[in-house]
């Protein structure tokens, strides 16, 4: 699943690649880093109904839904997320300039 970023500003994608491997298509500088921070922290999650473990903890970058369900977290962030390849039409780009 990947996954294009923007905080006003495009910057990039992010996709899951296998458990603990998130792959940021995006320039080095602070918005890479925290997002790489990001993905490698974890969550508090719900077990099911008839479940003995209640809460458990599970990595954002361990399962395919985990970052799915990390990746729409980042609208709490300020971030636009939408679900894509990162290969943006030059449409695209004239229409948010």
């Amino acid at each position: 699943m990947k996954y294009e970023i923007e905080n006003g500003d495009y910057l990039g994608t992010a996709e899951w690649r296998g458990p603990g491997r998130v792959e940021l298509d995006m320039p080095d500088g602070k918005d890479k880093r925290w997002l790489k921070r990001f993905f490698e922290g974890r969550d508090s999650v719900m077990g099911g109904a008839g479940e003995p473990e209640g809460m458990t903890f599970e990595r954002r970058d361990e399962t395919e839904a985990a970052f799915n369900r990390a990746a729409y977290q980042l609208a709490a962030y300020s971030y636009k997320i939408r679900q894509g390849d990162g290969r943006r039409s030059k449409a695209h780009d004239r229409q948010n300039a």
